[in-house]
């Protein structure tokens, strides 16, 4: 996929909370979060989503605050977030549309882990090195 519109957001949405879901690391950690609640999550997160690549100001919320709870979490769990939503924008999007959620999705996992785990906390090697890739990968006219 090359355009970027609200379906596509959704498709993006429903198939990487599906393989959340199926995941041996972060699905239990999301079942228990969102036990009876997915529906309204995965309208929340179109709602996030369209609001960052969009423009659509419609998500109302705190991500930082959101994400409060999950402080038991370590940098494996956002480490393996990322994987799964870089590999879910490589099979579902083309390099210029992939990179209009990763950007953000780099900035936020960064800064939730600062502010969950610290200011002296650094991220993982893995992490690191995966972050690295994608951000290489970079469209040409996005430099500008």
């Amino acid at each position: 996929m090359a355009e970027i519109d609200e379906d596509a957001v959704r498709l993006l949405v429903h198939a990487f909370y599906g393989r959340i879901r199926d995941d041996d690391l972060l699905g239990p950690v999301f079942r228990q979060a969102l036990e009876g609640r997915w529906d309204m999550h995965l309208e929340k997160m179109v709602a996030f989503w369209c609001s960052i690549v969009l423009g659509a100001k419609r998500y109302r919320g705190n991500v930082t605050q959101a994400h409060q709870p999950f402080a038991h979490l370590s940098g494996e769990h956002f480490s393996r977030w990322l994987a799964l939503f870089f590999d879910t924008l490589d099979k579902l999007f083309e390099p210029q549309a992939a990179f209009a959620f990763a950007e953000p999705a780099i900035r936020i996992a960064e800064s939730l882990q600062l502010n969950l785990f610290g200011w002296e906390y650094t991220l993982p090697p893995a992490q690191r090195a995966l972050l690295d890739t994608v951000k290489q990968r970079r469209p040409a006219q996005q430099h500008d």
